[in-house]
C-alpha cells in the first residue's frame, strides 16, 4: 500500500517547477520504479486538481490505497474515470497493463486512462500505439497516453465520454469512431507541440529585446 496524503505546498511547487507543461522522467529525483511512479501520480493529481478548481462538476480523488482501483479517480458529469499513472524508464510491462485493465473492468468505472509519464510507450505485444491510442476494454473506452502534455488529459476525458455514448448507441461502427477520435487527439497533440515551439521562440526573442533595451538604457545614463 502506498501511503500518500495531500501534497505540502513546497513539494507541489518543486514538482511544478521541475515538470511544468510537460511529462518528463524524474530520473534526477528518484531511482526506484516506486518513487518514480509516486512522483508521476503527484504530477497528474496536481494537474487534475487544478482543473477541479475551475470546474465544479469535475472532481478527483486519490484511489491508490484501494486495491485494484487505479491511482486516481475522476468523476465528471455522471462518469467515473480510472486513471493509472506509470513512470517507467522503459515500455510499461504487460503485467501493469493487465492490472490496469482489471481496474477499469470494475463496475465502479465507465472508462479509463493509462498514462506513461515518459515517452517509452507500452509493451509491444499489446499493440498500443504511441503517443496516443484509444481502445475498448470490456466494452469500456480507454485511452493510452505516452509522453504527452498534461493539457491533453482533459480533452481525452471529453473524447472518452463521447465514445461511451457511442458504444451504447451503435457498437457496429465503434472502431471507425475510435480511429477518428484518436486521429483528432493526435492532431491536437501536434498543434500543442507546435505552439510550444513558437512560444519558446518568442520568449527567447523577448529576452534578447529586453537585454538590448537594458544596454541602451545603460548607455544613455553614462
Amino acid at each position: 500500500m502506498k501511503a500518500r496524503s495531500k501534497l505540502p505546498e513546497d513539494i507541489l511547487d518543486t514538482i511544478n517547477k521541475l515538470f511544468a507543461d510537460t511529462f518528463e522522467p524524474a530520473k534526477a529525483l528518484a531511482k526506484t520504479t516506486v518513487a518514480l511512479g509516486n512522483i508521476g501520480e503527484q504530477i497528474v493529481l496536481a494537474h487534475l486538481t487544478s482543473i477541479s478548481k475551475c470546474n465544479t462538476e469535475f472532481t478527483v480523488a486519490d484511489t491508490s490505497n484501494l486495491k485494484d482501483h487505479g491511482d486516481l479517480a475522476v468523476e465528471y458529469k455522471g462518469n467515473r474515470i480510472c486513471i493509472e499513472v506509470k513512470n517507467y524508464t522503459k515500455p510499461i510491462p504487460g503485467k501493469e497493463i493487465d492490472k490496469y485493465h482489471k481496474s477499469i473492468s470494475l463496475p465502479d468505472y465507465q472508462m479509463g486512462i493509462m498514462i506513461s509519464i515518459g515517452d517509452h510507450g507500452f509493451a509491444r505485444e499489446y499493440k498500443i500505439k504511441s503517443p496516443i491510442d484509444i481502445k475498448l476494454v470490456d466494452g469500456k473506452p480507454t485511452a493510452y497516453l505516452s509522453g504527452v502534455d498534461m493539457d491533453l488529459i482533459y480533452p481525452t476525458i471529453s473524447v472518452l465520454m463521447a465514445m461511451g455514448s457511442a458504444v451504447e448507441s451503435d457498437g457496429a461502427t465503434i472502431q471507425q469512431q475510435l480511429d477518428a477520435k484518436t486521429k483528432a487527439l493526435l492532431a491536437m497533440y501536434e498543434q500543442t507541440k507546435e505552439m510550444k515551439v513558437l512560444i519558446e521562440a518568442q520568449k527567447k526573442g523577448l529576452s534578447k529585446l529586453e537585454s538590448m533595451l537594458n544596454d541602451m538604457q545603460a548607455l544613455a545614463l553614462t
